[in-house]
């Protein structure tokens, strides 16, 4: 049944996004519904319904309460809209132009803009389109501004995310920084297990025996929201995808990183990652929960797909085994041995590709146990019959390795710093040229922009090299770290999965050889702390070659 026009909804549409509470009060949800209501209490509207989107932007019309007023439209329940001016309708002039001008007026739906002096039923109002325009420029302007405010804050290492990252709190007394909470400790806790082999699936069951809210939940907990409709579902069931974020954060080794996503555009809200040269990574902000090497080591295993150890319960060295030709992980499987082998090893490109990409790298899981547990107990030996000496042996083979790389990070971080002093000294005299006019601002604009990008790359870059060449520098202490986990296995006399993956970082397997006609296969094992020593003298080496 078809409504009257006098007994169909005044509907009275307020919006607000966070970019006008710039201007203050007067753009406020309940500034809006009382100028609205005595307008139309004014002008003989009774039949008044509100329509409120609060929080949303003004330059697309995905917006909850909008989309509710246009199916009233379409079911002919609306007679009248009515504003308090147009950049409440919307700020994306062709869309808004489209439905104050267009799709109101052709379903019979009076629309009125108070403050702008639109009314559709007093015809054509010239001075409308030009007044959408002028609102979208005003968002986008808006959008400029914010998106400049934000990137200051990130260069300052300002903590921009609303929620702190779990185990970590915002700084009462300033919070833009973050100081560690009670959960500090399973953080580390998830790090530790990780670095002893355990998967992310392990460590979110173990975060459920302990009964720990999830970081969404633990948030909402903290801030007395166990009632709000968006607490989650299932607050205690830690998934290994959850797991596996707080694991791969950077967050936790001191560092900020910010502004790794983006909107398409100030229209577009639809979220992008940025390119990693464009994120704005600031060291030293707030305190580490864990070490550089420990991320790093995380980080590098999470990176590796593996399958998982209950299917390949044999396989300890998950991971850790590679190529030194073309740098893949090598497969572990059963199906190429003949030998009653519990497995092989070959390189992953060779079984997809051929041996036309490269060669298999060929080794059993028995032939690589024995030198890895050969090598350790080799190691845990010297340790035990003079510390101070092998810690010596430890620190000059890891020196020598290190000077080829220590000089070519040196020319790399000079050539940088000397970009830089350039970059510095092009963007103060294209400042000058814009303000003396010999450039448009434009122009400036552009040009500037790039030579920050380019300045941001180098900085980050340099700042890398400069935490590579002082790790280079830390030989004796990388030592006696390495001293400190080798003393927990003297004596040993077998393998497993996580005494390997708490030693070793990678195992390189090289093609075999003929010596004196016997077939050789050398293995490389890079260990944590003081990766592969290639001094004939050293531990490692004696049992670097394997028949």
């Amino acid at each position: 049944m078809k409504l009257k026009q006098q007994e169909k909804i005044t509907a009275l549409y307020c919006r607000l996004s966070k970019d006008d509470l710039l201007n203050g009060d007067s753009m406020s949800i309940q500034n809006q519904k009382e100028l609205l209501l005595k307008y139309a209490n004014d002008n003989g509207y009774y039949n008044t319904e509100f329509f409120v989107d609060d929080g949303y932007t003004g330059t697309n019309f995905d917006r909850p309460d909008f989309k509710r007023l246009i199916e009233a439209v379409e079911d002919g329940k609306i007679g009248t809209v009515i504003v308090k001016d147009l950049s409440r309708f919307g700020r994306e002039y062709l869309q808004t132009g489209f439905y104050t001008e267009m799709y109101l007026p052709d379903n019979d739906v009076r629309f009125i803009a108070i403050n702008d002096s639109v009314d559709s039923d007093m015809g054509d109002n010239d001075f409308a389109p030009f007044k959408n325009i002028i609102n979208e420029w005003y968002a986008k302007d808006c959008s400029k501004k914010i998106r400049a405010v934000m990137k200051m804050k990130a260069q300052r290492g300002d903590c921009l995310t609303g929620m702190a990252p779990y185990g970590y709190m915002k700084d009462p007394n300033d919070k833009t920084k973050l100081i560690p909470s009670d959960r500090a400790d399973y953080v580390k806790m998830m790090y530790r297990m990780a670095i002893e082999g355990c998967s992310c699936g392990e460590i979110a069951t173990k975060m459920r025996s302990m009964n720990l809210p999830i970081p969404k939940a633990d948030n909402y907990i903290r801030n007395g929201l166990e009632n709000c409709a968006s607490y989650p579902k299932y607050p205690y069931y830690w998934l290994k995808a959850t797991v596996k974020s707080i694991l791969l954060n950077p967050v936790y080794t001191g560092k900020t990183v910010a502004l790794r996503y983006t909107n398409k555009s100030y229209k577009n809200k639809k979220r992008i990652e940025r390119p990693e040269d464009e994120w704005v990574v600031t060291d030293n902000t707030h305190v580490a929960l864990v070490s550089q090497e420990d991320y790093d080591t995380v980080y590098k295993r999470l990176s590796v797909k593996t399958r998982d150890k209950v299917t390949n319960p044999d396989n300890i060295f998950r991971g850790l085994v590679m190529c030194p030709d073309c740098g893949k992980v090598h497969g572990f499987s059963k199906r190429y041995d003949n030998r009653n082998s519990k497995g092989v090893y070959r390189c992953q490109t060779a079984i997809r590709y051929g041996k036309d990409y490269c060669s298999s790298h060929y080794i059993t899981f028995e032939q690589l146990y024995d030198v890895v547990l050969s090598d350790i107990q080799h190691h845990a030996t010297l340790f035990e019959e003079n510390v101070d000496k092998y810690i010596d042996i430890l620190s000059k083979a890891s020196e020598t390795d290190k000077v080829k790389e220590k000089n070519s990070l040196i020319k790399e971080q000079d050539k940088a710093k000397k970009r830089i002093g350039e970059l510095d000294t092009l963007l103060q005299k294209i400042y000058e040229d814009m303000v003396f006019g010999v450039i448009s601002k434009e122009r400036y604009m552009s040009m500037s922009e790039n030579m920050e990008k380019e300045l941001s790359a180098l900085k980050a870059r340099s700042n890398e090299i400069s935490a590579a060449l002082q790790e280079n520098d830390n030989n004796r202490t990388n030592a006696e770290k390495f001293a400190e986990l080798i003393e927990n296995y003297i004596g040993i006399t077998e393998l497993d999965y996580e005494l390997v993956h708490t030693l070793i970082e990678k195992i390189y397997i090289h093609e075999r050889e003929n010596i004196d006609g016997k077939a050789v296969v050398r293995v490389d094992i890079y260990y944590r702390f003081i990766g592969s020593n290639a001094d004939s003298d050293n531990p490692t080496e004696i049992s670097r070659r394997r028949s």
